[in-house]
């Protein structure tokens, strides 16, 4: 490219000038002499010339194209409105209305080219439908419901939802580069879109939650929508009716095979996130959830309640080796709303659950923790739950006790599920050595692969947006958990980059040792005994003591787990 550097600024300045001046002498239309006109987005119809009324002709369903008009010495920019352009509403492209009704002098179109003045004529003949519908059906979205004079095209929208998600970019800034691309030396600056163009993305993103959740085609429609069922939900973990056979409850257990049981496992994992706060500026009453409880976030009446029994609970954390319930307290709460999120995944998929986000008021304490998860299983068929937590060890403390404190409605029947409290694999190093191996997710049969630390990788991929959700003006009270929730949607639908590194890899740090001679190596098929941390190759569970190898059995695997209780983590 460097061999042709010249040429290549020849052509760019080709493009912005006349280019081939002999060959566009005429309208490419009508065939008039010395057009004036052309399509600023060349892909349209090129850098062919045209004359007034045919540059207008050919746009008639594109208005949000910018025209360049040549004024003898260089293009200068106009809007088609300027060039007579109006865009007739409530009927197809061409056809007139003969009751219009003309549109709002300033009426703003936000679109993937930049913020436009168009000139719009709604229709009022008898069979005339609302304004904001005609506004819908040419995919303009209207910022208003009466008399709407902002609208966002279909295509900004969904852009905004792409780049919000994926690379965290907020309104100001998207609407920033947007002005931008209207006018970049600020002598004409457009109006000031943020909040219609807020209202319209939050408008947008709970009628695409409609959608996706199926309530366009239930005789119920949006007032039948059941708690949670907005939310994506995980199609690979246990679920009566999908994925599991019809009466699957009544299976006999004690002759269920070992091997086949963990099919009905159902792997959670919860933790708490304290960088998205939300600071205490705005107001419910100015700025109102919508649909509260419908989602993925917790019913926040319920959850409001509940926690006013709980003002004064205190934790006590007996792990010397983990001190997050020790700064729970300690957290600065001066003039926030909420002190960060907690929420509840599936372990094994990166999904996260319906009703298994919700606001926390003073770090994380049980009460908070105890009232989203159950939340997070509400209506849920459960035999056995393997719960995933950081503080595992403490959480599973009075854990019964605790439930009875909770609404009946959401309460388990301990006669008939088994719950198992597991910390993940690279927070085991934060916790004493009585903790490594009954809290490991190595010495449980039926984990597989599953290291519990997944819901590490969802918050990963909300903070980016812990700017937005922070301050008011972009994230006030009802859309600060619009937006959590429309991460946590977004995150559930597109999944997440595959990791770098393969699982296998990821294992090959953490071990085991004793007496600093015999180690033991975490793998995901497992477990070796290696003297000196020595890597030896694996088929099945093998165990490896002064180079004896010993089969492991499945049957023997839980049993196995008091033999090593005196055994911790290390990294090698």
């Amino acid at each position: 490219w460097v061999n042709h550097r010249d040429e290549y600024l020849d052509e760019t300045l080709r493009l912005e000038g006349r280019g081939d001046y002999d060959v566009y002498s005429s309208c490419g239309g009508c065939g008039a002499v010395n057009p004036m006109y052309r399509c600023e987005h060349q892909s349209c119809y090129g850098p062919g010339m045209f004359c007034q009324g045919c540059i207008v002709k050919r746009h008639q369903v594109l208005p949000t194209h910018w025209i360049q008009e040549w004024n003898g010495s260089f293009f200068t920019r106009v809007g088609l409105s300027t060039l007579g352009l109006i865009v007739q509403l409530g009927h197809t492209p061409g056809s007139a209305c003969t009751a219009m009704r003309r549109g709002k002098y300033k009426f703003t179109l936000i679109d993937v080219t930049g913020i436009h003045n168009v000139a719009v004529q709604f229709c009022e003949c008898d069979a005339r439908i609302a304004h904001r519908q005609q506004l819908m059906r040419v995919c303009w979205w209207p910022a208003t419901t009466r008399d709407p004079s902002t609208c966002a095209t279909i295509n900004v929208i969904r852009l905004f939802q792409n780049m919000n998600c994926l690379g965290k970019i907020s309104v100001f800034h998207f609407l920033r580069s947007l002005e931008l691309l209207t006018n970049a030396d600020g002598l004409h600056p457009p109006p000031n879109c943020r909040r219609a163009f807020m209202y319209i993305v939050r408008q947008q993103r709970m009628t695409e939650m409609y959608k996706r959740a199926g309530r366009g085609h239930a005789n119920s429609r949006i007032a039948g929508t059941a708690q949670g069922e907005l939310a994506l939900r995980c199609r690979a973990c246990p679920q009566p009716g999908r994925n599991l056979e019809s009466g699957w409850e009544s299976i006999n257990w004690a002759e269920m095979p070992e091997d086949l049981s963990y099919k009905y496992f159902l792997f959670l994992a919860q933790d708490c996130n304290f960088r998205l706060i939300n600071r205490n500026v705005s107001s419910e009453a100015h700025d109102p959830i919508i649909d509260d409880g419908l989602g993925y976030f917790c019913n926040r009446e319920e959850y409001k309640k509940f926690l006013a029994q709980h003002v004064n609970d205190e934790e006590i954390s007996t792990c010397s080796g983990f001190q997050a319930m020790f700064l729970a307290n300690a957290k600065n709460v001066k003039g926030l709303r909420s002190t960060g999120v907690g929420g509840v995944t599936c372990t094994r998929h990166n999904m996260w659950r319906p009703n298994g986000i919700g606001d926390l008021q003073r770090g994380e304490r049980q009460c908070n923790m105890d009232f989203i998860l159950f939340s997070a299983i509400l209506n849920a068929i459960i035999m056995y739950l393997i719960l995933s937590y950081d503080i595992a060890c403490q959480y599973g403390k009075k854990f019964w006790k605790r439930m009875e404190g909770l609404p009946a409605a959401m309460q388990l029947d301990p006669t008939k599920v088994s719950v198992w409290f597991k910390v993940p694999n690279f927070h085991m190093l934060g916790h004493r050595w009585p903790c490594h191996s009954p809290f490991s997710f190595h010495w449980m049969w039926g984990a597989g692969m599953t290291d519990g630390e997944d819901v590490e990788q969802n918050w990963e991929f909300t903070n980016g947006a812990a700017g937005s959700i922070l301050y008011p003006c972009n994230s006030p009270s009802g859309n600060h958990s619009g937006t959590v929730a429309n991460l946590s949607g977004d995150s559930g639908s597109s999944g997440f980059p595959e990791s770098p590194e393969s699982p296998e890899t990821r294992y090959q740090g953490n071990a085991a040792y004793l007496n600093g001679s015999s180690y033991i190596l975490c793998v995901p098929y497992g477990l070796y005994f290696l003297p000196h941390a020595l890597h030896l190759p694996f088929s099945h569970f093998l165990v490896l003591q002064q180079h004896e190898v010993i089969p492991l059995g499945i049957s023997t695997w839980i049993s196995y787990n008091s033999l090593c209780s005196d055994y911790k983590y290390c990294t090698i």
